[in-house]
């Protein structure tokens, strides 16, 4: 998976690329602890995400626990259809309470 972040005035953004799955899981889990861990808020952008399976999101589901404990903000956007499903069967979104947005959703 590769990836690219932005980062100012305490938001970051990470926008990540490929399959998030066992191989892969503890590296993004790794990068979201690191750009969390010094900014607010951090925002994932998984619109090149083409894959996940349930141990690359359990990795992110609990560095993502860990920065909402630590009371920061997270979203994850621009989520395809079928991940999206797969994070409804997980339960992510009500365990953690936190935005989850699909590719084109526009929020106000």
């Amino acid at each position: 998976m590769d990836y690219r972040a932005t980062e100012a005035n305490g938001q970051a953004t990470l926008f990540f690329v490929g399959e998030l799955d066992m191989a892969v899981g503890d590296r993004v889990g790794e990068l979201l602890q690191q750009y969390g861990g010094r900014n607010q808020s951090v925002t994932v952008d998984f619109q090149g995400v083409s894959f996940v399976d349930s141990s690359g999101i359990g990795s992110l589901f609990f560095t993502t626990k860990e920065l909402l404990a630590m009371g920061k903000q997270v979203e994850i956007v621009n989520v395809r259809e079928e991940i999206l499903d797969i994070l409804g069967v997980l339960g992510f979104t009500e365990a953690l309470g936190i935005a989850v947005g699909k590719v084109g959703e526009t929020r106000v």
